[in-house]
């Protein structure tokens, strides 16, 4: 008899046997634990702290933490309300949300891209408004860009001299942001569709007041959109959804 056969013997099958049977033992043990554990442990999450209609804003008045079991917490579910709300203007969907239920990220938006669209996300005072335009009085001018409007006035009466009236005249005329650029179709002028010739040019106004002598400018004159600069910050956060 080999010393192979020797040591395979019933001893050893049998301790063999034992040791696979304690490793399978405690593998179990430990995963019923685990299981056993996500079934009880709680975790913090957002929830609606009221019915929260459709296309609401989301703030920390409307928004609070409620403890669920781990097992029962949405894989979408937002955890961190201050970090959620960081970003910008958070709004809820078409579906709302039920109090005391998970507030689930895919079912927010950032009021741009939501049914409404951009007009969701105004405050009080503020407006979109179209300035008709062409090439020559828009150049370089793009979404995301920071314009100063000049106007020109035609000739008055017999002995009148043209004049343009500028943001040192008229402060309100100053840093206007460009929401989008559309063509004469109403085609929104991207980089994809360069070639198309600007025919209308939406600007946010900031105040009733502003809004005013923009139509008041466009009307008795003709308005020049000049570039002062960008606002990518507004720009990407009006484009991260």
């Amino acid at each position: 008899m080999g010393p192979g056969r020797k040591f395979w013997n019933k001893f050893t099958r049998l301790a063999i046997i034992i040791a696979i049977s304690l490793v399978i033992a405690v593998f179990t043990a430990n995963l019923n634990k685990a299981y056993i554990e996500s079934k009880v442990r709680l975790v913090k999450i957002v929830v609606a702290a009221e019915h929260i209609k459709p296309y609401t804003e989301l703030t920390k008045e409307n928004l609070t933490y409620r403890e669920v079991v781990e097992a029962e917490v949405p894989g979408d579910a937002i955890k961190d309300l201050d970090a959620f709300l960081a970003e910008g203007s958070v709004y809820a969907g078409e579906l709302g949300f039920v109090k005391g239920y998970p507030v689930k990220e895919y079912l927010t938006n950032c009021g741009v891209d939501s049914a409404l669209g951009a007009a969701l996300t105004l405050k009080e005072g503020k407006s979109y408004l179209g300035i008709s335009t062409d090439q020559v009085r828009a150049q370089f001018v793009t979404p995301g860009t920071r314009v100063d409007a000049y106007c020109y006035i035609e000739q008055q009466g017999l002995y009148g001299m043209p004049s343009v009236v500028t943001k040192a005249e008229e402060p309100l005329l100053a840093n206007l942001y460009v929401h989008s650029v559309k063509g004469k179709n109403n085609e929104e002028i991207t980089e994809k569709s360069e070639d198309a010739l600007p025919a209308v040019v939406v600007v946010e106004t900031e105040s009733t007041e502003q809004t005013g002598k923009l139509i008041y400018y466009q009307m008795v004159g003709e308005i020049f959109l000049v570039p002062t600069g960008a606002d990518p910050e507004k720009y990407l956060h009006s484009n991260a959804f």
